[in-house]
């Protein structure tokens, strides 16, 4: 979250609408308390029971049971100085029981690890969240800065070239939906925020059979990405590619990066595929 008052509709969200908050199985409380946990996404740091509250929208008393909740149960960790909170080393065991159960990831990292050799690029998977992309798996070269190497990290899917490839083999209706549900909001000078032209980049992303940006997310960096599709071809995430100017310019980007995401995207397929 970003700072701003929580918005109900997108919390729980799969990206297609079909989670079923009027049913009965669905428990408001518990609810809540995820909405605290993840009310430290990408805070700035360690967070106060009123801002806790701020980014939640929840009232202070509640917002200050359900931290001190997650607290006792070793989800958060508090500064006995500030009495501020931070997440707590206990979130890495649901990290790593995602990775290890996930097969898409494991199919994926070795794939991963021989393309990142060949030209010393960092090479990630990601898949989509709702109308985000999350890198689940990163492999990063030697001059990565630490964000980079790090799984868990989320971009908006209208501004990556992940995220664009994986909604060009997706169904008409589900792109639509997730574009328009999306803040388009400018992340650099160069982010394309218009509809038409975002739908454009999802055309030529099918077309091309990789996705590709430069400056969309970051300032000099030149991203591809190419989708690993089941065995429908709907595409459940995608393989990418960072690099920088002016160290490759966008022409040797196309010509050495694209043939490889595509290869190694379609590897991934595969096995996919064999298993299904």
């Amino acid at each position: 979250m970003d700072g701003r008052a929580y918005s109900k509709s997108s919390s729980h969200d799969d990206g297609r609408g079909q989670r079923d908050q009027a049913g009965t199985l669905f428990v408001s409380s518990l609810e809540k308390g995820f909405r605290v946990l993840e009310a430290f996404r990408e805070a700035p740091g360690d967070l106060g029971i009123t801002e806790v509250a701020l980014r939640t929208g929840l009232n202070k008393s509640a917002a200050q049971r359900f931290t001190n909740t997650l607290y006792q149960l070793g989800y958060l960790e508090k500064d006995a100085r500030s009495r501020r909170y931070r997440p707590a080393l206990r979130l890495m065991d649901l990290s790593y029981t995602f990775l290890h159960q996930n097969r898409l990831a494991e199919i994926a990292v070795v794939r991963l690890i021989d393309a990142s050799k060949i030209y010393s690029t960092t090479v990630n998977l990601c898949e989509m969240i709702n109308t985000d992309i999350i890198y689940t798996v990163r492999i990063p070269h030697s001059r990565a800065s630490y964000p980079a190497t790090v799984p868990g990290r989320r971009m908006p899917a209208f501004s990556t070239s992940g995220g664009t490839v994986i909604l060009a083999f997706r169904p008409a209706d589900e792109v639509a939906s997730i574009i328009a549900a999306s803040e388009r909001r400018a992340i650099t000078s160069n982010t394309i925020t218009d509809v038409d032209a975002i739908m454009g980049r999802i055309d030529e992303a099918r077309d091309q059979g990789y996705g590709f940006g430069v400056g969309q997310a970051l300032p000099q960096e030149i991203s591809v990405a190419a989708p690993v599709l089941d065995s429908r071809g709907y595409a459940v995430a995608a393989v990418q590619v960072p690099v920088y100017l002016p160290q490759w310019s966008v022409e040797e980007a196309r010509a050495k990066i694209a043939p490889l995401v595509m290869e190694t995207a379609r590897s991934i397929s595969g096995v996919l595929a064999s298993e299904s």
